[in-house]
């Protein structure tokens, strides 16, 4: 059996419209895989509430005593909920895990066959500042109250955020260590047979005796000391007297005092994390549970560092297939390295599982994503909004041109994922929802018109015969103008209302850039990326610099000259920067746009520079379809955003 689903009805932020339980419809309600289960998103997005619901109404193997408090009844407004409810559903009985829930078993019929399922229902009231809860099961709302041999199956196994493994495997009255050996089936005792550790222990304590008494050893000697003390502190005629043992003899009391590490020495807070997973996960694991396997971790990678979450995360997985697992995470090491279907993003007061029959992905979108969903893309799990990039220098650049625009992405929670190329298809379908339950989350995607513009010569090929012939449409405007609207088309398709592409206006990002008024700083930054790239220390020298400074201002006086008569100007001279200097050169790219970002940086440091740069990039026609996708994904465009800048 495993826990199929979660339904909340006013528990924390999880409310419901009308005040009474009795509406069908819950706060949230969330399905689960039989195996492996990630809660993932940003903080207070619901994770918390959602691993507390289900080890309210199941209650842990470590028997931790658990209330309701007033905070658990959802606020809205100034007016807090009067009653909750905890919903969990079970499926995939086997026949030996039915038999000790028979009394509150229901039926469903799955593919024509009828399967048994067990609804379990947590109610609380809070009236006159006390709390009352009812626990109870069955195929009808008002259910049936369940006995303690049937709650006892249903523990589930629970590691709490921040977990002080050190001191819950120190031995003591409230040892987890001791609780979970006295669970397996080893540490149980038959027919009041001493078991084998107390027979050692009793071995022990008559060897201490033994050595308390012996008069070769100079303890009897202490003892008889200490017995005069006892003798003259107690009234005439009260006989006492006194012996060392080890206290406590039964079995539990023996489990109590002993410790678990890994070495003598005391083990990091890493090392103490992954031992203790390793003795729940012993009880979870074992043969004897016949109850409900299931184990909720939070903030799995609480002290690991990423290759230790992978290890665990991997090892979670293949253990996965006999148990569910139900974790928090905060971590993009695990949120990119288990296939997305494991997912349940939480959002907005929502939860989205990533499994197919819920999203718009295809298997061929499950497979690319798991290849290439690495840590850094990860990050849009964690975002309230995402932009979707081509390549190296947008991801570089539209950080500096967000801050610029007073638009910092930090501020507004937003990722930048770096596709690599065009495969955008596979990252928009991760927020379309079958359900048609909006994920509320803007999507801002930034691509290339890639259309060459009149500037650029026809591919030629050269025949057998000696002839050279063009391979492409002759370059007319009325043929550019197609292609882009064409083009324009097909992309526009990928949007939608949250989702929205935004594609440059002529060809490419650095295209648009030489276009703009940032013209002349951005051509000294692909020459100034071409020295530091042949630079043997990775800076270039003070003299490549002034050379590449006489270069910048002796180019553009010329092509300014040369084109002064031309319509195309502009056109003109952006193509010598982008096609005849970065790209037929090959420079690169990705140290282009660090380069030219840190001097706009340079610039808005300063307060003057600021308000001049800020207009610069608010009044370029090139750019502006950056400064569109910003805005959509962080605040829209607002009228002081233009009249403060005059």
């Amino acid at each position: 059996m495993y826990l199929s689903e979660l339904r909340l009805w006013n528990f924390r932020k999880y409310g419901i419209k009308e005040d009474a339980l009795e509406n069908p419809k819950p706060g949230i309600s969330i399905p689960f895989n039989k195996g492996l289960n990630i809660l993932i998103g940003e903080n207070d997005s619901g994770k918390t509430a959602i691993v507390d619901a289900i080890r309210y109404a199941l209650g842990t193997q470590s028997g931790e005593w658990i209330r309701f408090d007033e905070s658990d009844f959802h606020v809205d407004g100034e007016k807090r909920a009067e009653e909750l409810r905890i919903e969990c559903i079970f499926r995939d009985f086997t026949d030996k895990e039915a038999g000790g829930f028979l009394e509150w078993l229901g039926t469903e019929d799955v593919d024509g066959v009828q399967q048994y399922v067990l609804t379990v229902h947590l109610t609380a009231r809070n009236k006159g500042n006390r709390i009352y809860n009812d626990l109870k099961a069955g195929p009808d709302p008002i259910g049936i109250s369940m006995d303690g041999d049937a709650r006892a199956l249903l523990r589930t196994t629970y590691l709490k955020p921040l977990r002080d493994a050190d001191a819950e495997l120190t031995p003591g009255r409230r040892s987890r260590f001791a609780q979970i050996l006295k669970s397996h089936s080893l540490f149980q005792k038959k027919d009041d047979v001493d078991h084998e550790l107390e027979i050692i222990f009793k071995t022990a304590n008559s060897a201490i005796e033994e050595y308390f008494e012996c008069e070769d050893k100079g303890a009897s000697k202490l003892m008889d000391e200490l017995n005069n003390y006892v003798e003259a502190f107690f009234p005439q005629g009260d006989n006492h007297k006194t012996s060392v043992t080890i206290s406590g003899g039964d079995l539990f009391d023996i489990l109590k005092r002993l410790s678990l590490s890994l070495d003598e020495n005391p083990s990091g807070l890493g090392a103490a994390n992954l031992l203790f997973m390793a003795t729940e996960l012993l009880l979870l694991q074992s043969e004897e549970n016949n109850g409900l396997k299931l184990a909720l971790i939070e903030e799995l990678e609480a002290h690991l560092h990423p290759q230790a979450q992978l290890r665990l995360i991997r090892y979670l997985e293949e253990k996965s297939k006999h148990g569910q697992y139900i974790l928090t995470t905060h971590s993009t090491t695990i949120g990119s390295s288990i296939p997305l279907e494991n997912l349940i993003i939480c959002k907005n007061g929502k939860a989205f599982p990533m499994g197919p029959q819920y999203t718009g992905l295809s298997q061929k979108n499950y497979d690319f994503l798991y290849r290439f969903l690495d840590t850094t893309k990860a990050n849009l799990f964690f975002a309230r909004g995402v932009l979707l990039v081509e390549g190296d220098a947008e991801n570089l650049l539209i950080p500096t041109i967000a801050k610029i625009i007073d638009r910092p992405l930090h501020k507004y929670g937003i990722s930048i994922v770096n596709v690599g190329g065009l495969a955008f298809i596979h990252y928009l379908k991760i927020f379309e929802r079958r359900d048609e339950d909006s994920m509320e989350f803007n999507v801002s995607l930034i691509t290339d018109m890639d259309v060459k513009p009149l500037e650029h010569p026809p591919k030629l090929k050269k025949l057998e015969t000696g002839e050279v012939i063009e391979t492409e449409k002759t370059r007319t405007e009325a043929v550019i103008e197609k292609e882009k609207a064409e083009k324009t088309k097909k992309i526009s398709e990928l949007g939608g209302k949250e989702i929205k592409a935004f594609v440059s206006p002529n060809w490419t990002f650095e295209y648009e850039i030489a276009l703009s008024p940032f013209r002349k700083e951005f051509y000294r930054s692909v020459l100034l990326a071409e020295k530091t790239d042949n630079a043997k220390t990775g800076n270039p020298q003070d003299s490549k610099i002034i050379e590449v400074d006489e270069k910048v201002k002796s180019d553009l006086n010329n092509w300014s000259e040369n084109w002064k008569e031309d319509p195309r100007k502009e056109q003109n001279i952006a193509y010598e920067i982008f096609q005849k200097t970065m790209l037929d050169k090959k420079i690169s790219k990705a140290i282009t746009a660090q380069i030219f970002a840190q001097k706009l940086e340079k610039y808005f440091e300063n307060k003057e520079g600021k308000a001049d740069l800020k207009k610069m990039i608010k009044t370029a026609d090139s750019l502006q379809y950056l400064l569109e996708a910003i805005y959509h994904v962080t605040k829209p465009r607002e009228a002081s955003d233009d009249h403060q800048d005059n």
